[in-house]
C-alpha cells in the first residue's frame, strides 16, 4: 500500500473549493495505521501552498512530530480501497470510511484554530462539522 501523490493530487483539484478559505500552509495527513504504530515510514501530506492544495510523500515520525491540522488513518485494507475509487468518488469514500470506523481522524489543534484557519467547508464536506461558536 502506497499512499501516492499522483492518485490524489486530482482528488484535491476537484476539490479545490473546499480549501478556498484555508490560510496557507494548513495541512492534513493519511496514513496507514502500521505506519502509525510504527511511528516512522511514510505519510501523505497535502498541504496549501500558494493558494492551493499540493499532495506529496513525506516521512512520518509519529503524531508528536507532524505540523499537520489533522490526521487520517487508515486501518486494514481501506486506504487500499480509496486508491482504487475514481478521483470523482474519491472524497466520498473517505467521508463513508470515516463513518464507517474504517479511516479514524484525528485532530492535532483546537477547534478554534481550525475554524480559524479556514478548515470548515473541509470538515462539513466529510460529515465532521465542529457545532457551535468558538470566538
Amino acid at each position: 500500500m502506497t499512499l501516492s501523490p499522483a492518485i490524489w493530487q486530482p482528488v484535491l483539484d476537484r476539490h479545490a473549493s473546499l480549501f478556498e478559505a484555508l490560510e496557507d500552509g494548513r495541512s492534513l495527513a493519511l496514513l496507514d495505521k502500521d505506519t502509525w504504530d510504527a511511528g516512522q515510514g511514510e505519510a501523505l501530506h497535502c498541504k496549501l501552498e500558494g493558494g492551493h492544495m499540493q499532495a506529496r510523500a513525506s516521512a512520518w515520525e509519529g503524531a508528536a512530530k507532524t505540523d499537520a491540522d489533522m490526521l487520517f488513518v487508515g486501518l486494514r485494507d481501506s486506504l487500499d480501497h480509496l486508491e482504487q475509487a475514481s478521483p470523482d468518488a474519491r472524497m466520498g469514500a473517505l467521508k463513508d470510511r470515516i463513518h464507517q470506523g474504517d479511516v479514524l481522524f484525528f485532530v492535532m489543534r483546537t477547534k478554534c484554530t481550525l475554524i480559524d484557519a479556514g478548515w470548515e467547508d473541509f470538515l462539513d464536506s466529510l460529515g465532521l462539522a465542529f457545532m457551535g461558536a468558538c470566538r
